[in-house]
């Protein structure tokens, strides 16, 4: 993964310069999940997101790469990655409506697409989309919502929801609370912590366990709180 990710960064001056560049940014985590029942997974991803604008509109494209590092059982550990584009539009200096479609090779693969609007107003910042998969195995819908406050120039209130229905086989639902904290102009870190619960309905039953995220994020280039953050293996 690092030397993906290396590769990717090396070409960010060669995207800045380009014809219509807005903005990227850079996204290095550190997961740990806890099933309550003795099951630990931890993992490393790293998420890339750059865009650019001509006149009202635009187009983004992200990039996450991830691996899991160790395990409290005996487990194959794996690599993944995802990829999502972006088309935009800009309502208004705060509001941007996008369609979005992406993918990623976690268990089967997961391909989905959507439809998204980013709202931000001062130090208000509130995103959100609803979609479906692509796929002809497993069908669901979903939609999430994320948001954030900042209290003065550092600090940064943040909250998310992911909910994926799957009809008859069942749901998925995922709440977060963190909070960021600006180390400069362009580097935030920042801690997440998440409760998720997949329900399989009553013959399989409901499973749930909790997720710590750690994380620093690094502005390289325009302003990185236009571009949607969507992550496709949350």
């Amino acid at each position: 993964m690092s030397k993906a990710l290396i590769l990717l960064l090396s070409t960010l001056p060669t995207l800045a310069t380009a014809q219509g560049f807005e903005a990227a940014v850079a996204d290095l985590q550190y997961q740990k999940y806890d099933d309550g029942d003795g099951f630990k997974v931890d993992s490393l991803e790293g998420h890339l997101d750059a865009a650019w604008a001509f006149g009202a509109f635009g187009t983004q494209v992200g990039l996450v790469l991830g691996k899991e590092i160790d395990s409290s059982d005996d487990i194959d550990l794996r690599q993944y990655n995802g990829l999502t584009l972006h088309l935009t539009a800009d309502v208004s200096d705060s509001l941007r409506l996008g369609a979005m479609v992406a993918g990623d090779n976690q268990a089967d693969g997961i391909n989905v697409y959507a439809a998204e609007a980013l709202y931000t107003a001062g130090p208000l910042r509130i995103e959100g989309r609803i979609g479906d998969n692509l796929g002809t195995n497993d069908t669901f819908s979903f939609y999430e919502a994320r948001g954030s406050y900042a209290f003065g120039s550092a600090l940064t209130a943040r909250a998310g929801l992911h909910s994926a229905d799957y009809g008859a086989d069942g749901d998925y639902r995922v709440v977060s609370l963190g909070l960021g904290y600006k180390l400069g102009e362009t580097t935030e870190v920042y801690a997440d912590l998440s409760r998720h619960k997949n329900d399989f309905g009553p013959v399989i039953g409901a499973y749930s366990g909790s997720l710590i995220n750690l994380g620093v994020r690094f502005d390289l280039g325009g302003d990185g709180d236009r571009l949607f953050s969507y992550q496709p293996l949350n």
